[in-house]
């Protein structure tokens, strides 16, 4: 009867799974507005940090449109990988404005992948460089980022490390009055 009851908590798991990868999974994102980086970051820096170096680099004084909660996830799911893929060394979280839209870099140091895992099979949502792991992270990251109107892209060395960067239109860029706090 265990067999069966595990049996049964793998196939709920799955379910809860296929729920989230679902394309209405995008419904989690709500309000898209001018959002202040800074905070976002520093939730999801702080919530991964435990025992490792996460350094935030860039002014993360910009203000993106977005969904705070979703970005957080996003952010919380690339930071996880990266802290995964590279045990020890720091993972480095970089915010840059490129054109219209800022940039949010998420570097590790770890093993990397190859292109043909890059190209093929990193956002499916059961790929995984990790034994026993879902590798759920990238897929669910990317469908956050795309439902925002954002985009993901990756650049990856084999050896050398991985960069995982969020493009987001730019609250300045698009005109829209950001509330300063005073």
């Amino acid at each position: 009867a265990d067999m069966v009851a595990t049996l049964r908590s793998s196939v709920g798991k799955m379910n809860d799974l296929l729920q989230r990868l679902a394309p209405h999974s995008q419904a989690r994102v709500h309000n898209i507005e001018p959002q202040l980086l800074r905070p976002i970051l520093t939730a999801a820096v702080s919530a991964k940090r435990r025992d490792r170096e996460i350094n935030l680099l860039g002014d993360t004084n910009v203000s993106t449109l977005a969904d705070a909660t979703a970005l957080e996830q996003a952010i919380a799911h690339l930071l996880q990988n990266a802290l995964d893929a590279s045990s020890g060394e720091p993972v480095t979280v970089r915010v840059a404005n490129e054109g219209n839209n800022v940039a949010i870099a998420i570097t590790d140091k770890g093993v990397g992948m190859d292109g043909d895992f890059v190209r093929n099979r990193l956002f499916e949502p059961f790929a995984s460089t990790k034994p026993g792991g879902f590798g759920i992270g990238a897929f669910e990251a990317r469908s956050l980022v795309t439902a925002m109107g954002g985009r993901l892209n990756v650049d990856s060395r084999l050896g050398r490390g991985t960069t995982f960067t969020i493009l987001l239109p730019s609250a300045e860029a698009a005109g829209e009055p950001i509330r300063k706090r005073a």
